[in-house]
């Protein structure tokens, strides 16, 4: 459960994160945000490299432990699936990143 759980927030992160950069790029802010749009903006970027390494950590640990430890052929497919999409939000962090750091100031 804990796996599809993982699957699906990793799909939704992939798909989500440059879409909310592209608003952010543009000017958004949140309502309940205090400061100014260059710290909000500041404060996304520093969001989405969290956001690089903890993809890359999670699919680096899955990887590891469906080729290492899972001896049951569907639970390694699962972890290899798992470790997929979560090196995907990695990778999609660096592209929102970049978007941000394109835009004008």
């Amino acid at each position: 459960m804990l796996e599809l759980i993982a699957l699906v927030c990793g799909a939704a992160l992939i798909i989500w994160q440059p879409i909310e950069a592209r608003k952010v790029a543009g000017g958004w802010v949140r309502k309940r945000h205090r400061g100014t749009p260059e710290a909000f903006r500041a404060n996304h970027r520093r969001q989405l490299t969290l956001f690089v390494w903890l993809g890359i950590a999670i699919g680096v640990v899955n990887l590891g432990i469906g080729g290492l430890m899972e001896e049951d052929r569907t639970r390694q497919i699962v972890r290899f699936v798992t470790a997929a999409i979560w090196v995907g939000v990695a990778v999609s962090a660096v592209f929102a990143r970049r978007i941000l750091d394109a835009a004008p100031r």
